[in-house]
């Protein structure tokens, strides 16, 4: 059986670009790009390490929040995750 590794990743908004809260508290995310969370990449380069010494494991991420948050996970594909999950939640 191989191991099975979850990492859970986070879709931030840009802190190069403007940023601000709506005025219910909220992070606005109209007109700023999002990305992963850089520390959330660490944990994917960490999970990818694991499996690697491990030889036979499966790296799996998972988020959740709007229809952009999927950004988040191609990122982690595109480092070399096997699998990615979004869960849409338009009410982050």
């Amino acid at each position: 059986m191989s191991l099975r590794i979850v990492v859970c990743v986070k879709y931030v908004p840009d802190a190069a670009g403007e940023r601000g809260f709506t005025k219910e508290g909220v992070v606005d995310r109209e007109g700023v790009d999002g990305l992963l969370s850089e520390l959330d990449e660490y944990a994917v380069e960490q999970a990818l390490r694991l499996g690697e010494a491990v030889g036979d494991a499966e790296v799996t991420v998972v988020t959740v929040g709007p229809d952009d948050a999927r950004d988040a996970v191609r990122k982690a594909l595109s480092m070399g995750v096997d699998r990615g999950v979004h869960v849409e939640d338009g009410g982050v």
